[in-house]
């Protein structure tokens, strides 16, 4: 028997509606449901996927890591068309890919760690490559 999914509301439209179009947060403090308190529609209604502005506090509520790298990745992948991506089509992915066993660890707190790293590792590359800091 198929599992009926929990409805939750949206503080911003006022509608109740299942589960799945609210994004999971890690910060059980904050959202003890582990999802934030406004639907995915519209929390993203103003997204640009190619102004981290405009995105970057929906990752801190879900309390995920920015990492630049992985969120251009997607965007390479799903951002060709410009005209018809939404601001969930990255956001989405990004979110889901950040539950990945590499990055399930780490929280909002870590991004700068996590660039810094990421720094290190070109900087490293490119020395092995023969080129200067």
């Amino acid at each position: 028997m198929a599992r009926s999914k929990k409805q939750l509301y949206c503080e911003k439209c006022c509608r109740t509606k299942s589960e799945d179009n609210f994004y999971t947060s890690n910060n059980l403090e904050k959202y003890p449901e582990g999802r934030l308190n406004i639907c995915k529609e519209c929390l993203t209604m103003h997204v640009d996927n190619w102004n981290s502005d405009t995105f970057l506090w929906i990752l801190q509520e879900c309390d995920v890591p920015y990492v630049p790298k992985e969120w251009n990745k997607l965007l390479m992948s799903y951002g060709k068309d410009k005209e018809s991506v939404t601001g969930m089509t990255i956001i989405g992915r990004y979110i889901g890919k950040m539950k990945l066993n590499q990055y399930r660890k780490w929280r909002w707190k870590d991004t700068a760690f996590l660039q810094e790293q990421e720094n290190y590792n070109i900087e490293e590359s490119m020395k092995r490559q023969g080129y200067d800091a």
